[in-house]
């Protein structure tokens, strides 16, 4: 599919725009959760939403865990991101 190309390079220099963050899927579950690779937290509010979690690469793919998740999978797992993404908004520039 075209927007999975287009979301697997949708993170540049730790910044990804509001309408590639809005067509992120949600990882619900995996095989593996130590195979799940951190690129940021993202805490960022739209008209809509409140994306307050993490951006985590998959497999190829990128996906967005949200916060509520992330603490359910703290006794299994560590998330250690320090790195904090930027959401660009068009809209407001």
């Amino acid at each position: 599919m075209e927007w999975e190309k287009i979301l697997r390079d949708s993170v540049k220099e730790n910044a990804i725009r509001e309408l590639h963050l809005r067509h992120i899927p949600v990882l619900k579950t995996c095989e593996n959760w130590n195979d799940v690779k951190e690129i940021g937290l993202v805490d960022h509010r739209t008209k809509y939403a409140h994306y307050k979690g993490l951006l985590v690469r998959y497999g190829e793919r990128i996906y967005y865990v949200p916060e509520a998740r992330m603490e359910a999978l703290a006794p299994f797992r560590n998330w250690t991101s320090k790195v904090h993404i930027k959401v660009t908004d068009p809209e407001k520039k």
